[in-house]
C-alpha cells in the first residue's frame, strides 16, 4: 500500500523520507512573515535542447524577489521576482550576445523578465504549484511551477531561520516573441521551442540578510 502511495505522489523511498524530515522540522519551525531573499544562494537557470541532442543550460546572475508568507506553512506564499536580462550566461559569449539581440530578448528595449505570482495550491509533503503571470518582451501570459519546500533550518551560522524552496516548469518560447529559428540540411530545428525553467531559493529574515552582508564585507567580498 505504501509503495502504491509513493508511485501515485511520483516520489521514490529516499525522496518521501526527505519530505517527511521537512515536515518534522516544519513542526517545530517558528511563525515568520518578513523574509528576505538570499541572492548568493539562489540560481535561475533554464534548459533548451540544442538540435535535440543535448540541453543547453544558462543562467541569470542578477535578479531580485520579493517573498510573502508565513512560516512553517506558507499557505499564503506570494512571491514577485524581476531578472536582468543583461545578466544572462550560457558559457558561450557569441550566444549570449544573440540571446541579447532582437533575435531573442531584445535586452536594449526590453532589459528585464518579471514574474508575479497569483495563488499558490498546496500539495501532500510539502510540495505544491505556483501560478503567476510572466512577463518577456512585454508580453504577459499565465504559467504554472511546481514546487516543493526543500528544507528549514532554525539557526544558521548567524543565528536565523533559513528555508529552501526548488521550482521547476516548462513553456513555449514563442507565446512570448522568442520566435527565432534555424534548420539543419536535415530539417532539424536548432533550438528547442520548450525551455524548461529551474529556480532553487533560499530566504532568510532581514537580520540574518543583514548578518551576511556584514560578514561577506569582513571577508573583503563584494556584497
Amino acid at each position: 500500500m505504501f509503495r502504491r502511495l509513493l508511485t501515485w505522489l511520483g516520489l521514490t523511498n529516499g525522496q518521501a523520507a526527505r519530505r517527511q524530515a521537512v515536515e518534522r522540522k516544519a513542526a517545530t519551525f517558528p511563525t515568520i512573515s518578513q523574509w528576505e531573499l538570499d541572492p548568493y544562494h539562489t540560481q535561475i537557470r533554464f534548459r533548451v535542447m540544442h538540435m535535440g541532442l543535448v540541453e543547453v543550460v544558462g543562467r541569470f546572475r542578477r535578479f531580485s524577489a520579493q517573498v510573502k508568507g508565513t512560516s512553517p506553512a506558507f499557505t499564503d506564499l506570494q512571491v514577485a521576482v524581476q531578472i536582468e536580462v543583461d545578466s544572462i550566461e550560457t558559457d558561450m559569449p557569441a550566444r549570449d550576445f544573440h540571446l541579447k539581440s532582437p533575435d531573442f530578448f531584445d535586452v536594449a528595449n526590453h532589459p528585464h523578465i518579471t514574474f508575479r505570482s497569483t495563488g499558490v495550491r498546496w500539495r501532500p509533503l510539502k510540495r505544491f504549484v505556483l501560478e503567476g503571470d510572466l512577463t518577456i518582451k512585454g508580453i504577459t501570459h499565465r504559467v504554472q511551477l511546481d514546487g516543493e519546500l526543500k528544507g528549514l533550518v532554525l539557526k544558521d551560522l548567524t543565528g536565523q531561520p533559513r528555508v529552501s524552496f526548488a521550482l521547476s516548469g516548462q513553456i513555449d518560447r514563442r507565446a512570448w516573441g522568442l520566435t527565432w529559428q534555424a534548420e539543419t540540411g536535415d530539417g532539424t530545428i536548432v533550438v528547442d521551442n520548450l525551455v524548461t525553467l529551474d529556480i532553487e531559493a533560499e530566504i532568510t529574515t532581514p537580520t540574518g540578510m543583514e548578518a551576511l552582508r556584514q560578514f561577506l564585507a569582513q571577508m573583503g567580498a563584494s556584497a
